[in-house]
């Protein structure tokens, strides 16, 4: 059986703030650490579309730190953060 878990207006807000930023697996952890409940992804999505928030399809670009450009030569040197 399943768990009912009445949504607030912060938690909501959190969704909406959040929901281009990060991934609903993200969002679902934030929000199990704040509320101190587990929430799920499907229950991300589902308040998601409630809120007729969409998401972009595909994948999200990764952010790239640049850490040194040298922009007088032709070469270009980046530096990349993998960060997961």
């Amino acid at each position: 059986m399943r768990n009912y878990h009445k949504w607030k207006d912060s938690e909501l807000d959190y969704i909406k703030n959040n929901h281009v930023l990060l991934s609903d697996e993200e969002l679902a952890a934030n929000l199990s650490k704040i509320v101190g409940d587990n929430i799920t992804t499907s229950m991300i999505r589902r308040q998601r579309r409630n809120l007729v928030l969409k998401k972009e399809r595909g994948r999200r670009p990764k952010v790239v730190n640049v850490m040194q450009a040298d922009v007088d030569s032709d070469k270009v040197e980046v530096v990349i953060n993998n960060e997961t």
